[in-house]
C-alpha cells in the first residue's frame, strides 16, 4: 500500500502543521515570464540549492519555491516523464527511512497525454498557472517535512477511503496560505474554462480540488491578499 501510494502525491492533514504568518507572505497577482526572467540568477542562487529543476520550467519552479522558505535546503528532484498523472509529489522511496530533512522529494510532471485533455499538460498552461500548480505540489512537499516514516504509511492507508478528498483540498488551502493563491486560482480557472465548465460554479461534490470560487473565497478571507483583490 505504501509504495503504491507514493505515486499519488496526496497527504493527510495533521493538527499542528505550521502555517506562514499571513502578513509575511509575498503575494503577487500575476507572475509574467518577461518580468521575472531578469530575476532568474538571483532566484537560482537563493532557492535552487539541492534542486534538480524541470527543463523548460526552471523559472516557474523557482518562483514557486520562493514561497516556501522551509524548502530552501531540501533535496527536490523535478522529473518530466510519461506518467499519465498531470503532476504528483512524493518522498523518494529509497530515502523514506531517513529523517524528513534528509529525504529526497520528487515532483513528477507528465510529459504526454493520449486523450483529449491536453490542457492538463503543464506545457499547455499559462505561465502564472504553471507556477500555481507547481506551487500546489510543493505544498505537499512542505507537508512531508512534518511526517515520519510511520506517518507516511498512515497517509498511504488513508488513500483507501474518502478522506483522500480532504488531502488535496487541504493542500490547496496551504498553497493559498503560502502566497500562491492567485497562481492556483489562475490554474483552476484555466482548466475550468478549457473544459467548458462554469468558472463561478462550486466544485463538484466529492472533488478533490477547489474551484476558482472557493480559492477566491479563501483569498478574500486572508488579510495578506487584500491589496491584490482590487486587481481581480
Amino acid at each position: 500500500i505504501g509504495l503504491a501510494w507514493l505515486w499519488s502525491g496526496t497527504e493527510r492533514p495533521v493538527q499542528g502543521v505550521g502555517q506562514p504568518d499571513p502578513i509575511a507572505v509575498n503575494i503577487v497577482r500575476q507572475y509574467v515570464a518577461a518580468e521575472q526572467r531578469p530575476r532568474y540568477q538571483q532566484l537560482l542562487q537563493e532557492f535552487g540549492r539541492n534542486k534538480e529543476l524541470p527543463e523548460g520550467y526552471e523559472l516557474q519552479a523557482l518562483l514557486a519555491l520562493s514561497h516556501y522558505p522551509e524548502l530552501r535546503e531540501t533535496r527536490i528532484r523535478f522529473i518530466m516523464d510519461d506518467v499519465n498523472i498531470p503532476l504528483s509529489s512524493r518522498p523518494y522511496w529509497a530515502t523514506l527511512y531517513r529523517s524528513a530533512a534528509q529525504r529526497t522529494y520528487l515532483v513528477v510532471i507528465d510529459s504526454r497525454r493520449d486523450d483529449d485533455r491536453a490542457e492538463l499538460l503543464l506545457r499547455n498552461q499559462p505561465f502564472n498557472a504553471q507556477t500555481g500548480v507547481i506551487g500546489h505540489e510543493l505544498a505537499h512537499t512542505v507537508y512531508y517535512l512534518d511526517r515520519s516514516f510511520f506517518d507516511i504509511l498512515a497517509d498511504a492507508a488513508c488513500q483507501l477511503s474518502s478522506c483522500r478528498i480532504g488531502f488535496e483540498r487541504d493542500t490547496d488551502q496551504r498553497t493559498v496560505d503560502y502566497g500562491l493563491g492567485w497562481q492556483r486560482y489562475d490554474h483552476s480557472l484555466f482548466l475550468r474554462t478549457s473544459f467548458g465548465a462554469d468558472p463561478d460554479a462550486a466544485a463538484n461534490p466529492g472533488s478533490a480540488y477547489m474551484g476558482p470560487r472557493e480559492l477566491l473565497d479563501l483569498m478574500e478571507s486572508n488579510p495578506a491578499y487584500q491589496a491584490t483583490l482590487a486587481q481581480h
